[in-house]
């Protein structure tokens, strides 16, 4: 953890500490964990919980723990969100409510449909649990993120290492859609590695504008039938079974690069489409031809304006970039601090 050394919280603690998700201090909330037995839980998007952690908090043991996270939140979830549900408060962007002394407002944070952030206020002190979000829309029909004032904030940083390079994305799909147009041209099918969580949703959405056809692992398939009731311009890929026409463009999970049904196809074209591709050794680590970095979540550049926004003097950081970018804010004098990263919360592909 990188201390706090350059200047004192506004309080005799942190507004943010780890306790199996990020709690924030001072109060019973825990945002994108299990908390302990009485928390309010917050659900940011979801992807916030793993698959286990979604059935500790529904199960017969979730003790007395609440949650808040917002009904397209809860859609998304599927079968894990109807099971959270009798123990849900939905809440609504722009409807601020009181619980207990804490006045809450979730608001919109754009890295999934029904993301959102919270905003908690109590006794003239604001903190901000940004978390994950999209500082950028990647399609017309994404969803936007928004900035509040307060006095703390805390950002998901998992590109947030000032070292990282990431181009403008808008630029960075045209060379994607480039990419597979040379490689179709050359009677080559092109395989974009990604998540459809991630950048490779708004990927797709450029293909299929560009008239390109497309074919997707059957992951990958799923979940853009799930975002296309609130991202209409999301395609219909076809689901692969085994084969590829000519002429299609192969969009397929980056943790399923080795598959064996990937080796029975030939003349296959590799490119990795994911922030991850920023890091110079990932492009020869997955072994494709070229990496595109391209991510929904900010880069240090555009978290330090999202800090300036908030007009925050204290400021957590989560996930692999943390640690560099909250050294980078302690010498520009805020109080910038590192929580160990929710294990539950993974964002492959991002």
């Amino acid at each position: 953890m990188v201390p706090p050394a350059r200047m004192k919280p506004r309080r005799s603690e942190p507004a943010f500490v780890y306790r199996a998700g990020i709690g924030l201090g001072g109060t019973p909330i825990t945002c994108d964990g299990i908390g302990s037995a009485s928390d309010l839980i917050f659900l940011s998007h979801a992807r916030a919980l793993s698959l286990r952690a979604a059935s500790q908090l529904s199960g017969a043991r979730a003790s007395r723990r609440q949650i808040v996270t917002t009904e397209t939140t809860l859609r998304l979830l599927g079968d894990a969100g109807e099971k959270l549900r009798d123990r849900t408060l939905p809440a609504a962007f722009g409807r601020p409510f009181n619980l207990g002394n804490e006045r809450i407002e979730v608001v919109p944070t754009g890295y999934l449909p029904g993301s959102a952030g919270l905003l908690c206020e109590n006794d003239g002190h604001s903190a901000f649990y940004l978390g994950a979000y999209a500082p950028e829309a990647l399609a017309p029909d994404f969803p936007a993120s928004e900035v509040r004032r307060a006095d703390a904030v805390c950002i998901d940083a998992t590109f947030g290492d000032p070292a990282l390079v990431i181009p403008p994305r808008q630029q960075t799909i045209a060379e994607i859609v480039a990419f597979a147009k040379a490689a179709l041209a050359e009677r080559q099918t092109p395989v974009l590695l990604g998540s459809p969580f991630g950048a490779l949703a708004a990927v797709a959405s450029a293909l299929f504008h560009a008239s390109l056809p497309l074919r997707a692992h059957s992951r990958i398939a799923a979940v853009l039938s799930r975002l296309r009731p609130y991202q209409p311009s999301l395609p219909t890929p076809a689901r692969f079974s085994g084969r590829v026409a000519a002429g299609e463009v192969l969009l397929w999970p980056s943790e399923a690069r080795d598959a064996v049904a990937l080796s029975a196809l030939e003349r296959l074209r590799f490119a990795l489409v994911s922030g991850t591709a920023a890091h110079p050794e990932a492009p020869s680590r997955m072994r494709v031809e070229r990496g595109f970095a391209l991510t929904v979540l900010p880069t240090a550049a555009e978290i330090q304006a999202t800090i300036a926004a908030t007009g925050a003097k204290e400021v957590a950081l989560f996930h692999d970039g943390a640690e560099p970018l909250a050294k980078q804010l302690l010498d520009q004098g805020l109080f910038a601090y590192t929580l160990e990263p929710p294990l539950q919360m993974t964002l492959p592909g991002a």
